[in-house]
């Protein structure tokens, strides 16, 4: 995994929470803190989780005290919670385009006394795991924008990088270019 691998994920993962934010703006202040009746129940509670989770993550990547759990109670409508949002996504999309690549294969020490202790990952196990905890959050806010009434979207890995991408030109063979298509994978 390299540093640009990682930058496009974490691209990818705020673009598609930026689309999901344009479908939460659709709700009345009412519907975005609605429970429903399945994991965090409302949208609002999602997205703060989400934030939240980002947020922590990124603090233990970078050494630092973990952040106080935020109070949901004080985010009552799409229009409290989204400067918190942005200001958190603007810190670990810095620190991910700030990476280099040989940081990548750190390990973190992390303290996890509620999943058994001490634990070790590498910090790229750990941004990949941000991108992915926030796709299974963002799954569960869609069936619930849609519960709702708003407009949902795709949120596939492959149509963002197309849509990011310009067309793989052919090469005089005729085939996509494999530099082009793939990404670098070093451990």
């Amino acid at each position: 995994m390299n540093a640009s691998a990682i930058q496009t994920l974490f691209d990818y993962h705020y673009a598609m929470y930026d689309r999901i934010w344009e479908s939460a703006q659709t709700l009345s202040a009412e519907q975005f803190v609605a429970e429903g009746d399945y994991s965090l129940r409302s949208v609002r509670n999602q997205l703060l989780h989400v934030i939240e989770v980002d947020n922590r993550w990124l603090a233990r990547l970078q050494y630092l005290p973990l952040p106080d759990l935020l109070e949901e109670n004080v985010f009552p409508d799409q229009a409290t919670l989204r400067p918190t949002w942005d200001a958190i996504r603007s810190d670990v999309l810095a620190y991910t385009r700030d990476l280099p690549d040989g940081d990548l294969a750190e390990i973190v020490e992390l303290d996890f006394p509620q999943r058994g202790g001490k634990q070790s990952s590498l910090r790229w196990q750990i941004l990949l795991h941000v991108v992915n905890h926030g796709t299974d959050h963002r799954a569960q806010i869609l069936a619930r924008l849609h519960e709702l009434g708003a407009p949902t979207l795709e949120q596939d890995l492959i149509l963002h990088l197309w849509a990011a991408t310009p067309s793989v030109p052919p090469t005089s063979q005729g085939e996509a270019s494999l530099d082009r298509l793939c990404w670098q994978v070093e451990d």
